[in-house]
């Protein structure tokens, strides 16, 4: 009779993890293959002897693993527990915490040398990581009385529970097992290991399945239908942290990434879940271009191991698919570009499926058996790391050194960052790039070189003012810097050739017939500068200009993430003239006002301080043109608070929020102006009231899109709104809201929950003097029910039987442009087949400095992420401030279908308003707050929110 498979693992625990190994030596567990295939008879505690008197995680959950889930408080308890059980084996630090206020955890794991070492190891790994001060031969003895660093993190995606749960058993295996293996692994790493990466997320979904899951593997059970906004991979603010790991707009991704830096991982683990079949590296392309080849190759090293471990147990496994390694956001890319093997494992069972689910071919899966996989998963790792620790340690060194090698002889090697439009944007542009640990510098005096334009695109000889900012990518972070501040990071070419492959085989199937889908898993476009609105440029040469390092306090790197903590640096003002010289980005008001106060659009604080004082009461006007004041004239937009019709406090409240905000408020004594058609005290200063904020949430919204806009609201504007479900929004008095939000979520779904009554109820309310802003799905609903006047590109546009067959032939004869890197060219005479969405595209939009909804932008293009199926079309009833560039300078970066940029796109609408009745309909075609990452078009919302409402009630459609 066959051995149990729990007998089978005693076994195991000697030859799983030996050094030495039989080739092709391959264990197979016995038992039922039920018993196999969900992991039912998986022992936990195989892998012994163990240290007594340091507790199982059972003995403080009060249950067995895959029986319930671990709430984020017991987990904590969990680790407090072995700390204090085996304090020479895990040190546990708390660094951080969440909005909510819950605590971020992390155990330091290693044997009591390695613990007591920790300071010398991370001063070892700094040396490595800088070969300006380290030479190839002095990191190899580093590399060779070194224990590797890896970091095992968990729980990133919170709903994707095996991952947490493994999380507490591989800790109890690491701190309590006495096996040499388990003694080899704490001598020779030292294992940072996080239990909960985003404990809101996880608590939700916890306290919800808790509640309701009974372990029913019924498809349609309760407990696989948890409601609108529990169930997800989101913060508290509904945003995915498993793509903000370079933005790090969110409080918990600033306190990992503070120390990831610190500590500088050579080997990173982000364990996920919920696949039908284990999927771990490598990825599929496209790999970021600024990781070296030697990175993949590390990865198939780790995939080669882990392969070994499940094939001794007989379990299936995938790679090379699906996800691929190139948006920095996730947190296994951002590691990997500082010089980690970051990696990310996705284990079966658990989350929204619960304790039971049935694959499609029957079988079935638990989540016990997804814990098993991510437990033999992470040691394997830890097997493979300890087998190539010095190779490893070496390559880290590599990794570095290699990326400076690489920027030396680069045409852009120098970022130049112009922050003398905003100063305190720039500020907090650079802060972000410090938190990756780039190094930048300030110029000490004027200087002039040749750049290229990351905005503009124009090449030409340019001058700066001192205070602007330097980054030199010839540094040990070269690779990092590249990737956040060069303006467009290419596919590989092969990877674009088998998208044009596919899409040349989908134009030739019929309607009924499915079609191939695209490999694009994310986003392929970002920047820091685009995404912040931060003028940059690149040099080939290095300035001649003498400069100093900008620097940043380490205990500030994991600040909160509130407004006034965004500034890390202290900022001197860059040179200008006029009346705006003087303006510091701590803001503030040049004297006591006799007449006014007044501020330009521009800034980003700007918006935050006419919200601020709204918001109090106070009486806030905007130009709707141009103004003459103090002897120069002011941008229309411009803000005006009047002394005469606000109370006395008005004087102290602005100074306070003025400099809250980084805006410096010039203080008027008259407002009497010697030129011009208007001063501050015209007609076309209009008062804006103080709208009321409604934004819809509930199924079929967007969550991620929601999550952006509350952050944009709550944090950066620090204006209060009301999120409300449809059953609420039928019953509710409208009158009393001035504008309504609906981002951007199912067409279908928003039609489903309106129904006919709701959208007249809808549209009423819009003609009274509402004002609805909307996008994608949202945009797409209200064109439907002719609330809006654009349309969709791409909808109701057939081709002829001609023109598809001159197409299919553009198609086939597609060469991509390797040279300039854009999108790729097709003959001149063929027209491109039917509109493609984008995965994410970088394209600049041309504004209209005359309308309200352009205010800020001084009639520049503005680069914008274009990404989504629901682009818009021109207006045809109202205004179009907003619209995308002519073909000829409308790409910026990213990837693009044939057609997008020379049929598609070019002259259409990034942004309407249309008028209905007395009110408005504003709409996008994209969100312009985007993960809450695209600060640049977050302007353009709060012109919608705040300034639309005033706008129709004055009578005014455009200034």
């Amino acid at each position: 009779m066959p051995a149990t498979l729990a007998a089978l693992t005693v076994v195991m625990s000697f030859v799983f993890f030996a050094a030495a190994q039989v080739p092709g030596d391959r264990v197979v567990p016995t038992g039922s293959l039920g018993q196999a295939a969900t992991g039912e008879e998986f022992d936990f505690y195989a892998y012994g002897p163990y240290r007594e008197g340091i507790p199982r995680p059972s003995e403080i959950l009060g249950y067995e693993m895959g029986q319930f889930h671990a709430r984020y408080g017991l987990i904590e308890r969990y680790f407090d527990e072995l700390a204090r059980a085996a304090p020479e084996r895990i040190v546990v630090q708390r660094i951080g915490e969440t909005y909510e206020r819950r605590p971020l955890i992390l155990g330091f794991i290693g044997a009591p040398e390695v613990l007591d070492r920790r300071e010398e190891i991370r001063e070892n790994l700094e040396r490595l990581a800088d070969p300006r001060r380290t030479s190839r031969e002095e990191a190899a003895r580093i590399a060779a009385e070194t224990p590797i660093l890896v970091w095992l993190n968990y729980g990133t995606d919170g709903k994707e529970s095996a991952a947490t749960e493994a999380a507490l058993q591989v800790a109890y295996q690491l701190v309590a097992g006495e096996s040499e293996e388990m003694r080899r692994f704490r001598s020779r790493t030292l294992v940072i290991l996080v239990p909960v990466h985003n404990p809101e997320s996880h608590q939700r979904f916890v306290a919800w399945y808790n509640a309701f899951g009974i372990g029913d593997e019924d498809p349609n059970t309760l407990e696989k239908f948890p409601p609108w906004a529990i169930s997800n991979d989101n913060n508290r603010y509904q945003i995915d942290l498993n793509r903000d790991a370079h933005s790090q707009t969110q409080r918990e991704s600033q306190a990992w990434g503070s120390w990831i830096l610190r500590w500088k991982p050579q080997v990173f683990v982000d364990h996920h879940g919920q696949t039908s079949t284990y999927y771990f590296p490598p990825p599929v392309l496209p790999v970021n271009p600024d990781l070296p080849a030697a990175s993949f190759e590390w990865m198939v090293t780790f995939g080669r191991g882990n392969a070994q471990a499940f094939d001794r147990y007989g379990w299936q496994y995938w790679s090379r698919d699906s996800f691929d390694h190139f948006y920095p956001g996730y947190w296994e890319t951002w590691p990997s570009l500082l010089g980690a093997t970051g990696m990310t494992y996705e284990t079966t069972g658990g989350g929204t499926e619960g304790l039971r689910q049935r694959r499609p071919d029957g079988t079935l899966l638990t989540l016990r058996l997804g814990i098993a996989q991510h437990f033999v998963a992470s040691l394997a790792t830890l097997s493979t790391a300890v087998e190539h620790r010095e190779a490893r340690l070496l390559a880290f060194h590599d990794f570095f050194r290699g990326g400076m090698e690489e920027a030396v002889g680069a045409a852009d090697r120098v970022v130049i960052l112009d922050g003398r439009d905003d100063p305190r944007r720039a500020a907090v542009l650079v802060s972000h790039l410090l938190r990756h640990g780039i190094e930048v510098r300030r110029a000490e005096t004027p200087f002039q070189v040749r750049a290229a334009g990351h905005q503009s695109g124009d090449v030409g000889t340019r001058s700066f003012p001192s205070g602007t900012y330097l980054v030199d990518l010839a540094q040990p972070q070269a690779r990092i810097a590249s990737t956040l501040l060069r303006p467009h990071r290419p596919v590989e070419d092969s990877f674009r050739n088998a998208q044009f492959a596919r899409w040349s085989r989908n134009a030739r199937r019929g309607a009924e017939e499915p079609k191939e889908r695209y490999e694009f898993y994310d986003v392929k476009a970002w920047s820091f500068p685009v995404q912040y609105g931060v003028p940059a440029f690149s040099s080939e040469a290095v300035p001649a200009v003498e400069t100093r390092p900008v620097e940043v306090a380490w205990d500030r790197l994991a600040s909160s993430g509130d407004w006034s903590d965004e500034v890390l640096i202290e900022v001197p003002e860059p040179e200008r003239g006029g009346v705006e010289a003087g303006r510091l980005p701590e803001g503030g008001t040049s004297s006591r006002a006799r007449n006014s106060y007044l501020w330009g659009p521009e800034t980003e604080g700007a918006m935050r301080l006419a919200a601020a004082l709204m918001k109090e009461g106070y009486v806030v006007n905007s130009a709707r043109h141009p103004i003459v004041a103090a002897g120069e004239e002011h941008a229309a937009g411009t803000f005006v608070v009047r002394v005469e019709r606000n109370p006395d406090s008005i004087h102290e409240r602005i100074a306070v929020l003025a400099r809250e905000a980084g805006v410096r408020a010039l203080a008027l004594h008259t407002g009497f102006q010697e030129r011009g058609q208007y001063g501050v005290g015209a007609n076309p200063v209009v008062p804006l009231r103080a709208p009321r904020v409604l934004v819809l949430a509930d199924d079929g919204v967007s969550e991620t899109s929601y999550g952006a806009t509350w952050f944009t609201l709550e944090r950066r504007l620090g204006y209060p709104f009301t999120p409300m479900r449809f059953a609420q929004w039928r019953r509710a008095d409208l009158s009393g809201y001035d504008v309504i939000v609906l981002v951007d979520g199912s067409e279908e779904e928003y039609a489903r929950r309106f129904g006919e009554d709701g959208i007249e109820r809808l549209r009423n309310w819009i003609r009274g003097g509402g004002t609805l802003v909307t996008w994608g799905g949202g945009a797409a609903l209200a064109i439907r029910k002719d609330l809006l006047s654009a349309g969709i590109i791409g909808r109701g546009d057939p081709e002829s039987e001609e023109e598809a067959t001159a197409c299919l032939a553009a198609i086939d004869a597609l060469v991509p442009d390797a040279a300039a890197g854009g999108p790729p060219r097709v003959s001149p005479t063929a027209r491109p087949c039917a509109f493609q969405p984008l995965s994410g595209s970088v394209l600049r939009v041309e504004s209209d400095p005359t309308h309200w909804l352009a205010a800020g932008t001084g009639g520049l293009p503005i680069p914008v992420l274009v990404r989504g199926p629901n682009l818009l079309t021109l207006s045809e009833r109202g205004a179009n401030p907003l619209t995308f560039a002519d073909k000829e300078n409308l790409w910026v970066g990213g990837f693009v279908w044939p057609g997008n940029t020379d049929r598609w796109i070019p002259g259409q609408a990034y942004a309407v308003v249309d008028s209905v009745g007395n009110g408005f309909v504003i709409a996008f075609s994209t969100d312009p707050n985007f993960r809450a990452q695209w600060r640049s078009t977050s302007r353009f919302f709060a012109n919608a929110v705040l300034l639309g409402p005033s706008m129709g009630a004055a009578g005014g459609r455009a200034w």
